[in-house]
């Protein structure tokens, strides 16, 4: 007979010695996504597998030199600020990695910044310094975050993490995976805020027969018995995961080989069925998601809508906007077979069946006790209502208690089964990486041991070296420390009102370090110091945050300037004050500024969603926010007339504005498979080009908002910039490939080879007022 450890009805898989771990197809997507550094999100009912798949493919990404952090959220519980919660979340992650940064301490030491900077800081200047590997961030129980009123920053930095890769390669060694029971819409609450709309969704579907059989298998059962049995358990469970194990282990205890349809029916009702659905804690979750934790105001509707399913005429149609459908599939009472959604499975059709609906369904309260009603007729409606309610509330108070009761107790040692299996799996996916580590350590003390005697060899051959070399080094000395002296007077000499001699003194100093190794750091960072000096006619300050685009008014006397602080700026160019206080209205980072042709206009666009036309004299907004947008609005732009404007966003499109009303001209301007990062007028204004993350540009008729051929493809990254040449006939590309690509903006043919000399990617690019020169940066 097989062993009872066989079967897991409580926890992972993988807490249970030689349990029996079924493949599906989202082991293959999740590992692959994970492999790819894609983010990913298992977002289901309970009890379907999720922390099964989760640990499973934590341990294949070791094997393939990929780091797992796996993090429980029910570790860290609700009852905590926030400062206390990312804390704990971050020591999770610094303890499976073995940061050596203090955490807390730089968490602390970073509190003038909010929850979402803080956190996209410390995974870009902590977490990816210290680990060399790519990294994956398993969340589990995210579900536990809905109750928590800070969270919405947690997704926020996770889904900048995201965006933000298209500027920043390093990040693509982050991803994140997500599981819980949630719809991503759940997880950003504030409604003022870009929803959580990233990442790829793992389905983990039900068993099928082939999948399932080495579950029936298991029992010891003949081959002929075994695909008998099959159809049998499948025919009540569905598949569902947790059932299908139950009830395999409940027909193990009991002498499988006399298993028939007769005992498998009687197992059924003796687990399930009847007043055995109170015990169990999962028919327990559907009944409580159906009945207490549905949404308001929908409880009727939820029920009532559950009925038409279960009826099944006519057939409901699925919605994935649809909230109560949403909450359904939630529950995990229905599921979608094709294009309509049915009952999960045998097992919920006869707990949650009709009079299990009229029981708690609030529309069916005069069916219950109409007979109350009809036996009260001649007493008064006081009374009548006073029967009826102290009947209806006795019954009701008798019944909730003993199931409430009873649920607590489930619930309690179904939460210590679960916890105490997490636990013991972290536990063996922390030794796996223990021991990959060790393993590692003792490979570099090989190559160290060999290398060893190489190095001695080296040595000895080095000393005469040394010795012939030493009289050259002292008499280098002296000029050293005479050139480091004099760098060091550059720097006292620059702030005095007349900084020429401390300029002269930069020029000879660079001059001179140029032939000597030791030195020539000094002598650069005197005449840069001289530069800047002499170049920067004032210093800018005001901004709070992150200074993200400037501008110059056409006239040169004005610079318009927006930052992550949510505001624009105006200075005076020449003797660099501000000219009055902020542009306030955003609501989010301000990410592009353009003045109008004329310079009485600003227009600014923003992480909001929105753009804003400002008046350039009085800083005055000029009307409302023109909406449209579903994501950051990223780049905009004045057409050369003033008279449109057009903005391109990570929503994929671009929308053309008149620049007078503000209202949109036309539909949007779709084509691209990403975000737009940049875009620009012709010249004459009868044409647009947009650059987008799916690495391609596009020419459009500035007038119909038509496509002018197709995509100017070439790019082997997201095409960050693009400006056209004064003429009008070329455009310059500038494109996370580290290369410039010039195009022929007639026929969209590219113009001779790439640009090539940049080793990172390239961000901005402009032609010379004559076209006849680039600069890219």
């Amino acid at each position: 007979m097989a062993e009872p450890g066989l079967y897991t009805v409580g926890g992972t898989v993988q807490a249970q010695e030689g349990g029996i771990y079924v493949e599906r197809q989202a082991d293959a997507e999740l590992l692959q996504l994970c492999q790819q550094g894609s983010f990913a999100y298992v977002l289901t009912p309970r009890q379907l597998g999720k922390s099964s798949l989760m640990i499973r493919t934590a341990e294949r990404l070791i094997e393939a030199e990929i780091r797992p952090v796996v993090i429980d959220l029910t570790q860290i519980g609700t009852q905590l600020a926030a400062d206390a919660w990312y804390g704990d979340f971050l020591d999770l992650v610094a303890s499976q990695l073995d940061l050596n940064t203090n955490v807390r301490q730089w968490w602390q030491s970073h509190n003038q910044s909010g929850n979402t900077l803080r956190l996209t800081r410390f995974c870009e200047e902590v977490l990816l310094r210290e680990v060399a590997e790519p990294i994956v961030i398993f969340v589990d129980e995210i579900d536990t975050t809905l109750s928590l009123n800070f969270t919405d920053d947690f997704f926020a930095a996770i889904r900048y993490l995201y965006v933000a890769r298209s500027t920043n390669p390093e990040l693509r060694r982050l991803s994140f995976v997500l599981i819980g029971v949630a719809t991503p819409a759940d997880l950003i609450q504030d409604p003022k805020r870009t929803p959580f709309n990233i990442g790829e969704r793992v389905e983990l579907h039900d068993f099928t027969p082939s999948e399932a059989r080495p579950l029936v298998a298991g029992l010891g059962l003949s081959q002929a018995s075994t695909d008998q049995a099959l159809a049998w358990i499948l025919g009540w469970t569905g598949g569902h995961p947790y059932l299908s194990q139950r009830l395999c282990s409940e027909l193990l205890k009991a002498s499988p080989q006399s298993l028939s349809k007769t005992s498998v029916n009687a197992m059924v009702r003796q687990c399930f069925l009847g007043d055995r659905s109170e015990l169990d804690n999962n028919l327990q979750f559907v009944g409580d998601m159906l009945t207490k934790r549905c949404p308001h105001p929908y409880e009727q509707q939820l029920l009532s809508t559950y009925r038409a399913i279960r009826r099944g005429r006519p057939a409901v149609a699925d919605e994935e906007q649809n909230l109560v459908l949403s909450h359904l599939k939630l529950a995990g009472i229905v599921r979608c077979e094709g294009r309509n959604l049915r009952v999960r499975n045998r097992i919920y059709a006869e707990v949650f069946n009709a009079a299990w609906i009229n029981n708690h369904d609030p529309e069916d309260f005069w069916k219950r006790y109409g007979p109350v009603l009809k036996w009260a007729m001649p007493l008064s409606a006081a009374s009548i209502l006073v029967a009826v309610a102290m009947t209806g509330l006795a019954w009701e108070a008798t019944n909730q208690k003993k199931l409430a009761e009873q649920q607590t107790a489930n619930a309690e040692q179904q939460k210590k089964e679960a916890n105490k299996a997490k636990s013991e799996a972290q536990s063996a996916l922390r030794k796996q990486q223990q021991a990959l580590r060790k393993e590692r350590e003792a490979n570099k003390a090989r190559l160290k041991a060999l290398d060893s005697a190489e190095e001695q060899r080296r040595l000895a051959e080095s000393q005469a070296l040394l010795a012939g070399q030493a009289k050259q080094r002292a008499e280098s000395q002296s000029a050293i420390a005479q050139l480091r002296e004099q760098a060091a007077r550059v720097l006292n000499l620059l702030p005095l009102p007349s900084p020429l001699s401390g300029m002269l003194l930069a020029i000879d100093v660079f001059d001179r370090s140029r032939s000597v190794s030791e030195v020539q750091a000094e002598g650069f960072s005197s005449l840069l110091q001289a530069l800047e000096t002499s170049l920067e006619a004032n210093r800018l300050q005001g901004h709070t945050g992150l200074v993200s685009s400037v501008a110059f008014s056409p006239d040169g006397r004005r610079i318009v300037s927006g930052s992550w602080d949510n505001s624009l700026r105006l200075w005076d160019a020449s003797s660099g004050k501000q000219l009055g206080p902020p542009l306030q209205g955003h609501t989010s980072w301000v990410t592009s500024v353009a003045f109008s042709p004329d310079g009485r206009r600003i227009v600014s666009g923003s992480w909001d969603n929105s753009l804003r036309l400002w008046d350039a004299s009085s800083g005055k907004q000029l009307g409302p926010p023109l909406q449209g947008h579903t994501d950051v609005v990223w780049s905009v732009a004045f057409s050369p007339d003033g008279r449109r404007i057009v903005s391109g966003s990570v929503d994929n499109s671009l929308r053309l504005w008149d620049a007078s009303s503000g209202k949109q001209l036309g539909p949007p301007l779709q084509g691209h498979n990403g975000g737009v990062s940049s875009l620009a007028f012709s010249p004459d204004g009868r044409r647009l080009v947009s650059s987008s993350r799916d690495n391609s540009l596009r020419l459009w008729d500035a007038s119909s908002g038509k496509p002018l051929g197709p995509p100017l493809q070439g790019h082997t990254g997201s095409v960050i910039s693009v400006a056209f040449s004064p003429d009008g006939r070329r455009i310059v590309s500038g494109s996370g490939d580290k290369t410039l690509r010039l195009w022929d903006a007639s026929s969209g043919k590219q113009l001779g080879p790439p640009l090539q000399g940049h080793t990172s990617l390239v961000s901005s690019v402009a032609f010379s007022p004559d076209g006849r020169r680039i600069v890219s940066g």
